[in-house]
């Protein structure tokens, strides 16, 4: 397993993800070429924002793609609190519990409970501005993914994304890292609904992943997902997953044009800048758990190849910020169970599944001792 990466650094430990809610931009290359170039000239930089965010120009191409179905948006907009002129400067920063409300209410407006993977299904790469751009042109999707994985959070503030390869597969992850906002169905479906269709509009049509993981509960009817993803679907999971096959990911589709995405790269960071690495051993080991938590077997030796590391650094470093592998998984392994025993619908074997337990009973013993309660009793609360 291998968490895809810049070359760590003497003491720097880096987990870096991909954050695919990205700023809109003209679909035509050449007006976006020009506006990077503008922005480059001019020194203008998107906004540094303190509270988790997403930029104005997404959310103003998913208002036109919900309007083209003959809906005004501005009573959404005035529900959730979203004014015209939050809007009017594409740079401007939405906050992200706000675009998720609206997509929460476009859902219970059209009584449309697939309404944001259906929108999704309708995003193109260009709608992902130059970041998209990087992903259609590279050779393969994971070239372009590894490529794009460096701008983590770079334009959507307060999510947790990762691009993995796992032995026979790769694996992107994707949360909203902040638990108090809920519900967030719509904002899921919508992520791994459009990263999909940009991959089949740019590699392959027949493309579908192994196998797609929600957070949220099962909806009353799943099948017109399952149309949509063309793959086994797992609710209930600690957290939002594409899992892809390692010969799907891997097959090379074009021959890359380097002089234009090394343009593109550039630009990127001159409007954006780099992600920011995890400073810490902890906060790295933690990213590399979140993203596999239920998936594969959390072991030493797994999360410090991911991390490029010996399993006794690994120890030692963890060990130094006074903690262990065992300690972060049991804590993250608690705050994923108790939010999941909380949904509708929700079986205590099955939490324990998604947790990773292979026994029902350890997951059982393991909420006690946090607890002092059974989780049925959760359940009920």
């Amino acid at each position: 397993m291998s968490l895809r990466s810049a070359p760590l650094g003497q003491g720097a430990v880096e987990a870096r993800g991909l954050s695919i809610v990205i700023s809109v931009t003209n679909p035509i290359l050449y007006d976006i070429m020009v506006n990077l170039l503008n922005i480059s000239q001019t020194g203008r930089t998107a906004p540094k924002t303190a509270f988790s965010s997403i930029r104005a120009s997404f959310l103003a191409a998913l208002i036109e793609r919900f309007e083209a179905q003959e809906r005004s948006a501005q009573p959404l907009l005035n529900r959730v609190g979203i004014t015209t002129a939050q809007l009017s400067d594409p740079y401007g920063a939405i906050p992200l519990p706000l675009f998720v409300a609206f997509l929460e209410a476009a859902a219970e407006m059209t009584d449309d409970p697939f309404l944001g993977a259906r929108i999704g299904t309708g995003l193109k790469a260009a709608d992902m501005g130059p970041v998209g751009l990087i992903l259609s042109l590279s050779a393969s999707v994971e070239r372009g993914m590894t490529r794009i994985a460096r701008y983590v959070n770079a334009l959507q503030g307060g999510t947790q994304s990762q691009w993995i390869e796992d032995r026979d597969q790769f694996v992107f992850s994707y949360r909203i890292a902040d638990g108090s906002i809920w519900p967030r169905r719509q904002d899921a479906e919508f992520s791994l609904a459009s990263l999909t269709q940009v991959i089949r509009d740019n590699f392959s049509s027949r493309f579908a992943p192994l196998e797609v993981h929600f957070e949220h509960p099962a909806p009353d009817d799943p099948t017109p997902l399952e149309r949509l993803f063309r793959a086994p679907l797992r609710y209930l999971q600690p957290i939002n997953r594409l899992v892809i096959a390692r010969p799907d990911a891997i097959r090379v589709m074009r021959q890359e044009d380097q002089g234009l995405l090394a343009t593109l790269e550039r630009h990127v960071r001159d409007l954006i800048g780099e992600a920011t690495p995890l400073g810490d051993t902890t906060s790295a080991a933690r990213a590399v758990i979140d993203a596999n938590l239920g998936l594969t077997a959390i072991t030493l030796d797994r999360v410090a190849a991911a991390l490029h590391l010996g399993p006794r650094t690994l120890q030692r470093r963890l060990a130094a910020e006074g903690t262990s592998l065992r300690s972060l998984l049991d804590a993250l392994r608690h705050e994923r169970a108790a939010r999941l025993l909380e949904q509708p619908g929700a079986r205590v074997g099955q939490v324990a599944q998604a947790l990773g337990y292979t026994d029902p009973t350890a997951f059982w013993r393991a909420w006690r001792g946090w607890t002092g309660e059974a989780p049925s009793t959760r359940r009920r609360n």
